[in-house]
């Protein structure tokens, strides 16, 4: 694979994550916007589920399934990572093959439908709340706030969804002239797309250290030198499983305005093990581009 193909796959990965929330927020007002602007509708509907039985189905289904896609093909850092994701992909398509119906009593295509989104919902927030929150040894303070973004998203999220449950529970007929649970809704896909812009290093994304902040750490091994892209990629994953790197530039054009060919990651000592597979497959990556890695790794097992 030629360099210039790996640095676009790369983006496009990382790019990924924030396009899933992207979806997750303006979905609701494109819904909303799309049936009164586009196919002349006279209100807002009850709730967003309702959207499939008009003009804007193809929308509502096709982001639900790309959600839905995305999450089947994310690639987490442990088995829990991918469980949990398979698993909100699989309510996903649910959602988006079982709709509810336009009005009246529930049928059992209605429900699948709800408890799908309900699932769906419940493990995204709780991805929010216990995986992307995982710690590091040495988080630093952007860490710290994105941690506080992901357990408040997935606490909205965990909220409104007992509201909705509470509503439904309590009311015993479609209310057509109630709004609650269309708010309850988009407020939950607000919160699940924020946490999805987090992740994806949208907000609060932890900085590049320069080369003299980096001489004051100690017990740090060099693991990984490669293109930018590809650097910045690994940095975040290693930052997923609890493992704080740092980026080194030794160019001298680095840090007035140009852009270097290579950069070095660096990790603490202690956390080579940990960090290992990582970095074993991203210099498995960079075999056929002629970079050397193997022996930055064997360096830095001595």
């Amino acid at each position: 694979m030629k360099s210039d193909d790996h640095t676009v796959h790369i983006y496009s990965y990382l790019s990924l994550r924030k396009a899933v929330g992207w979806i997750g927020i303006l979905l609701p007002f494109v819904l909303v916007t799309g049936h009164c602007l586009i196919f002349g509708g006279d209100k807002v509907l009850h709730n967003l589920s309702v959207y499939y039985h008009t003009g804007m189905r193809d929308i509502f289904v096709g982001a639900i399934c790309a959600i839905a896609l995305f999450l089947f093909f994310y690639k987490g850092y442990d088995r829990w990572d991918n469980i949990a994701a398979n698993l909100a992909g699989f309510f996903a398509l649910g959602i988006a093959f079982f709709p509810t119906v336009k009005e009246g009593p529930w049928d059992w295509i209605a429900k699948v439908h709800f408890y799908s989104a309900g699932s769906f919902f419940v493990i995204l927030a709780l991805i929010s709340f216990f995986l992307f929150t995982r710690g590091e040894k040495r988080p630093t303070g952007r860490k710290l706030k994105r941690n506080i973004i992901y357990r408040a998203c997935g606490i909205i999220m965990l909220v409104s969804l007992a509201c909705i449950e509470t509503y439904f529970l309590l009311s015993k007929e479609n209310h057509e002239d109630s709004r609650f649970v269309l708010i309850l809704e988009t407020i939950t896909l607000m919160a699940f797309g924020i946490s999805w812009l987090t992740k994806g290093g949208t907000l609060y994304p932890d900085k590049i250290k320069s080369q003299e902040t980096m001489e004051k750490e100690e017990n740090l091994i060099k693991v990984f030198t490669g293109p930018e892209p590809t650097a910045m990629l690994l940095m975040k994953m290693l930052e997923e499983t609890g493992v704080k790197s740092l980026i080194k530039n030794d160019s001298i054009l680095g840090y007035i305005g140009a852009v270097p060919e290579v950069m070095d990651l660096y990790i603490f000592e202690e956390d080579l093990e940990k960090a290992r597979p990582l970095i074993d497959e991203m210099n498995k990556q960079q075999e056929p581009e002629g970079t050397d890695d193997q022996g930055e790794s064997g360096e830095a097992k001595e």
